[in-house]
């Protein structure tokens, strides 16, 4: 078994004391900039990692960061679960620890408070999605760091990193217009999250540049205001294009519409947000807008760690963009008339 790296250890390869060492691992006065991120760097090299439960005894720290997610979020395999899952990974690799507590449509509801707070289990803490606004006051009452991951409120001046969900419903619809497609629709509740309500104005952005008019009958929504699913209610005929809130709902209404004869993309033009299951599962493979989730997660570590260790840090929000992935559920759209031509070769 390797011997564990210690504080003398870097201080004799450097040449330089122990207390040096200790002071600039620990963030301490005493040590120029310039050698503290010496010290810190070959620390790495030489794979030093800190003494936590002493340190943890001596300061009243827990060195664990609480990820509060609504439970409504963690339905299927969605892309809350895989950034809570490298947000995790980053955190444990700077010497923190994740600890997730789901918070149930109940507690939102009720206002009752989570275990890991109320119990003093955590340091700071990551709200992932939205929780609603009476919730967060009563999380925020405790005086926790805290960072907000995937959601904003206005009236809160907190540190916030999120995806950019507006350009991304933007880039879907532009994508859709590109083909030929006019009369598409937004398959999502705007008033469900403001994560829904960005990709719905994205959507609204591109229709308005092309001069096309909004048409409400067109806003389907899949869920209600509290996430729960309900049934897709098709619009009026001639749409010939859908922009999905999520990838589910995607797979859903891909299912619905082929239930009824239609053909994807022949006939009907379906694409969708993020990257999961449901995208593999979709038969033809659906189009999507994904955010970069790694770099999210990463983001998000970083920023609640340096919230932790300088307490008057604040960096605003965090824009993290993504990327268009075409595959076979969109394609060019046919005029009727091209129909009849094409039986006379």
């Amino acid at each position: 078994m390797n011997k564990q790296v210690t504080m003398k250890d870097i201080a004799n390869r450097l040449s330089v004391s122990s207390v040096t060492v200790s002071k600039a691992l620990g963030g301490k006065e005493g040590v120029s900039e310039e050698l503290r991120q010496h010290i810190i760097q070959v620390a790495k090299e030489m794979g030093y990692r800190k003494n936590l439960i002493a340190k943890d005894m001596r300061d009243g720290t827990t060195h664990n960061v609480g990820i509060l997610i609504g439970e409504r979020h963690m339905q299927g395999d969605c892309a809350y679960m895989r950034i809570q899952q490298e947000l995790n990974k980053h955190l444990l690799n700077q010497g923190y620890y994740g600890i997730v507590e789901l918070i149930s449509a109940d507690d939102e509801e009720t206002g009752e408070a989570p275990r890991l707070v109320c119990d003093n289990k955590v340091d700071a803490l990551v709200l992932l999605g939205q929780l609603r606004p009476s919730y967060v006051k009563t999380i925020l009452a405790f005086g926790l760091p805290y960072v907000f991951v995937d959601f904003f409120y206005e009236n809160y001046q907190a540190d916030a990193v999120i995806s950019d969900n507006m350009y991304a419903g933007y880039s879907l619809t532009n994508h859709l217009l590109s083909l030929g497609h006019r009369t598409i629709a937004f398959v999502g509740n705007p008033m469900y999250s403001n994560v829904v309500m960005d990709r719905y104005l994205g959507y609204y952005k591109a229709l308005m540049e092309q001069g096309i008019v909004l048409d409400e009958a067109l806003v389907l929504h899949d869920c209600n205001e509290l996430g729960q699913r309900v049934d897709l209610l098709l619009p009026k005929k001639g749409t010939t294009a859908y922009v999905c809130a999520s990838c589910e709902t995607a797979y859903r209404l891909m299912q619905l519409l082929q239930g009824q004869g239609l053909q994807v993309p022949e006939q009907i033009s379906i694409v969708g947000f993020d990257e999961d299951l449901y995208t593999t599962l979709s038969n033809p493979p659906l189009t999507t807008f994904s955010v970069d989730i790694p770099l999210m997660a990463l983001s998000a570590a970083e920023s609640i760690i340096n919230k932790i260790e300088n307490p008057e840090s604040h960096f605003g929000r965090k824009t993290i963009c993504g990327s268009l992935a075409v595959r076979k559920s969109s394609a060019r759209i046919t005029p009727a008339e091209w129909d009849s031509l094409s039986r006379f070769g």
